[in-house]
Parts: C-alpha cells; structure tokens; sequence
C-alpha cells in the first residue's frame, strides 16, 4: 500500500470513531422525544408556617436536571404565628426531596435561589413572576421516588434580641409521587 492511501485510511477510521463518540444513540434519543413539560402547584397556604407560598408552573426532566418554570409565585406571611413581626424573605429556592427512614425527608438538591428581600409585616403578601429554576440531578437515582419542595429562607427583624429569633426557613412540597403521577394542587 501506498502511504497516501494508508493515510487516507487511517484519517476513514478516525472518522468513523469520532463519529460514533459524538453520536447519541436511538435509546438516548427516544427517551429524550417522550419528555414533556408538565404542570405543577404547590401551596402551603394555610398550613402553620409564617411564611407561606403558593406557586404555579412547569418542570421538565432531563437525564440530569429538573427544570422548573414558575410562571407566579406568592409569598404570604402568616398572621396565625407567636411571631408577630416583621420578616425579611429573603431568598426562594426549588429543591427535589427524598424519603429518609421513619417518614422523614431531606433536601437532596437545590437550583440556585432567587433573591426575594422583602420586608413583609403579618397578613402581607408579595407576587414573584416568570422565575427559573435548574435543579441537579443524579441520572441513576430514581426520579419517581423525589417531589419538589419549595424552600424560602426568611429573617425575624423584630424579634426582642432576648428571644430566639433570627434566619428561618418555611418549605412547601409537591406530592411525593409528582413525576411519577403529576398531582397538580396537591399538598403534602
């Protein structure tokens, strides 16, 4: 063989490898058309947090992350609270949860919050539009087995320096099969 066609053979084959590298493969690619968006709601109103939310939208998973539209969120402080005063929200977050032994739950990830800092006094209400969360996720774990929880981190501004007050955080959760059976408004 001549080393022109040697070459040019070789250039075939690391072609061909390239190729079949960078390709997704018809599974990945299946998979991948049967996601959907699908809405969600979840609310803690009325529920024994002082800060409540309620907030409406769409998540789409990926292999490696949850991505979640809220297209309205509502944080409301609670006037049914021994604290009484002043909080600062703070931040807002989307995480997924998990199930831990004895019927507890954890935050396993988190997107990146969104800053709300705002000062609301009992009985007042704040509206956020058109946010966005991307949540990490582990493509092995079992996504049927996680639910969204909202998380809002708050500061007690009045609170007597005396009395225990401080940073807090208030949660809200979709059900806890959301991404297996999509339960729109349920609370959990």
């Amino acid at each position: 063989m001549r080393p022109a066609d040697l070459n040019l053979m070789k250039s075939l084959a690391l072609a061909a490898v390239t190729a079949l590298l960078l390709a997704q493969t018809p599974a990945a690619e299946a998979r991948r058309g049967f996601r959907q968006t699908a809405p969600f709601k979840i609310s803690s109103l009325g529920t024994a947090f002082g800060v409540q939310v309620e907030v409406e939208g769409t998540y789409f998973v990926t292999d490696h992350y949850v991505d979640v539209d809220v297209e309205r969120a509502r944080i409301y402080v609670s006037e049914h609270c021994p604290y009484k005063g002043r909080r600062l929200v703070n931040t807002i977050a989307v995480g997924l949860a998990t199930a831990v032994p004895r019927g507890g739950w954890h935050i396993e990830n988190r997107g990146l919050p969104v800053f709300v800092e705002q000062v609301l006094a009992p009985r007042e209400e704040y509206r956020l539009a058109d946010l966005h969360f991307r949540i990490p996720r582990d493509a092995a774990a079992d996504i049927e087995q996680r639910w969204l929880v909202v998380e809002t981190e708050e500061t007690d501004i009045d609170a007597p320096e005396d009395e225990d007050g401080g940073k807090g955080y208030a949660f809200a959760h979709s059900c806890r099969n959301l991404f297996a059976y999509p339960c729109g408004g349920s609370r959990q």
